[in-house]
């Protein structure tokens, strides 16, 4: 058997490994951080506890409305916040939190500042172990991510998987391989950004019942998932739908029919950021007059917003920086996607991108104007991040026949892979050094002055070059579909999935 035959007999497995070696990459970022990591957990970890309302000996009464009893464990898991040379090890092991003492706590989502369903769904997996639990919530969604993401990739013809693949992976490091698989809801906004225009533009324009229902589950499933996390998420939501129809619906009956179900779902994710108590959360601090310097220099830095959250920003509770090299490859590698993608823009794939990306600069200036402080000081990179990943993923598919560019030559792949396994393995080693021993050791070897690991048959440094080989050899895998010009791959519904199935439905 000739070189080129074993290829074609294993490129039908590239897919699934791929998968799979992504997923096991998201667990090493599980496994890479203690509890009370993500920004916020403390606040997050009590939302879930009383995720399914007062329960006896979890989440009592508190004295008020916005007070609740808890274990002491869930409030004071934080003890090494905004201390980047303490480890982990100040935390105190709990073998269950039903043997302590419970706590009047007024942090958690107790007046409904956050929408209830990320910490309901969360609040299944919560037990007396609270490491055990944890880790638990984040593997929960890292697989959503990676089950998702495949269920997708599945119903989708090239031209879309080339904007799930290419659009996913080249924003994913680092801020989202440590937010996906986390506490914050945060992570559930990502997947949603990940998924969502994607499967909205495969409802409009592909030609199968089943994947037609197939990408309106997903849809459906993205919007609650984003809308039942965060509220900008919802509001990204409407946005997605709008850009996603504005590249496919055209005026012929049967189009029109099907952009109903978009706008449902649009005008359902509206509703939910409306009513939500994040959306009024921000209060105008800007005094008297509009004030055109603080206008305008909120504008010229909502950039760094951007690049924040492709590793320009600290993760956990932005205290953990990134080593200098991240950031020049992971926007390198962001920026060398989109102008590949580009190529002949049709106009309303134009329209589209540009106003995602006036949304990722308008939105986060206003909500920074109206806090009165400087960009970095209120509004985080995480809370654009949904917006730049779909950018990325508007700029790297082609929706129109008449499209050009969004195919990758092999070493355009490869340089690309090399990049992002590089920054994956220079921030999870940094992540795992932060709460390993804190950043006052140095060095590569993670294994010496352990100051903090789980109970594990692995070591920090096992850890690092599993989960570093695991996310190269997913992109290295995952990405040969940005290459392919006609993938062989069959769809949903048994058929080879061609390069031109994808275009606007017929009337």
């Amino acid at each position: 058997m000739n070189r080129d035959a074993l290829g074609r007999r294993l490129r039908p497995w590239g897919m699934p490994i791929g998968a799979l070696l992504l997923l096991t990459a998201l667990a090493a970022w599980a496994f890479a951080s203690p509890v009370g990591s993500s920004p916020d957990e403390d606040y997050h970890l009590v939302s879930i506890w009383c995720g399914g309302g007062i329960d006896e000996g979890v989440c009592d009464e508190g004295t008020g409305d916005g007070e609740r009893q808890v274990a002491p464990a869930l409030v004071g898991s934080t003890c090494y916040a905004f201390e980047p040379t303490l480890s982990a090890g100040c935390q105190e092991r709990v073998p269950s939190l039903a043997d302590q003492e419970q706590v009047l706590s007024d942090r958690g989502n107790f007046a409904g500042s956050y929408p209830p369903v990320f910490y309901a769904v969360m609040s299944v997996f919560a037990g007396d172990d609270l490491a055990r639990s944890v880790v638990i919530m984040r593997l929960v969604n890292a697989l959503l991510f990676v089950g998702l993401g495949a269920w997708t990739y599945a119903l989708s013809a090239p031209r879309l998987r080339r904007g799930l693949v290419g659009g996913a992976l080249v924003t994913l490091v680092p801020l989202g391989t440590f937010i996906v698989p986390s506490l914050n809801p945060s992570s559930w906004a990502v997947i949603s950004a990940v998924v969502l225009f994607i499967s909205l533009v495969g409802f409009m324009t592909t030609t199968g019942t089943r994947r037609m229902l197939g990408h309106g589950a997903v849809a459906a499933l993205a919007v609650v998932l984003g809308a039942g996390a965060r509220a900008d998420s919802a509001m990204y939501a409407t946005l997605a739908v709008c850009a996603a129809l504005t590249c496919t619906v055209v005026r012929r009956r049967e189009s029109l029919l099907r952009a109903v179900y978009p706008l449902l779902l649009g005008a359902a994710a509206a509703g939910s950021y409306l009513s939500s108590g994040q959306s009024d959360a921000v209060t105008s601090e800007a005094s008297g007059a509009f004030q055109l310097s603080l206008a305008a220099g909120i504008l010229v830095d909502v950039p760094t917003l951007w690049v924040g959250a492709l590793g320009g920003a600290g993760l956990g509770w932005l205290d953990t920086a990134m080593p200098t090299l991240v950031v020049p490859l992971t926007v390198g590698a962001a920026a060398a996607a989109v102008v590949i993608g580009l190529g002949k823009v049709q106009l309303r794939r134009g329209l589209a991108l540009l106003g995602i990306g006036l949304a990722a600069w308008v939105v986060p200036a206003y909500v920074q104007y109206l806090s009165g402080q400087p960009v970095g000081a209120y509004v985080q990179p995480r809370y654009v991040y949904p917006l730049v990943i779909l950018f990325v993923i508007i700029a790297v598919l082609r929706v129109g026949r008449g499209e050009a560019g969004g195919t990758w030559t092999r070493t355009q792949r490869i340089l690309l892979a090399l990049a992002l396994g590089a920054a994956n393995a220079g921030a999870l080693h940094a992540n795992l050094r932060r709460y390993v021993t804190g950043v006052d050791v140095g060095g590569l070897n993670l294994d010496s002055t352990i100051e903090w690991w789980w109970s594990l048959p692995i070591s920090p440094m096992g850890l690092w070059a599993l989960g570093s080989a695991a996310f190269l050899g997913a992109v290295l895998l995952l990405t040969r579909e940005m290459e392919e010009r006609g993938a062989t791959v069959p769809d949903s519904e048994g058929r080879p999935a061609t390069e031109d199935e994808p275009h606007p439905v017929r009337g």
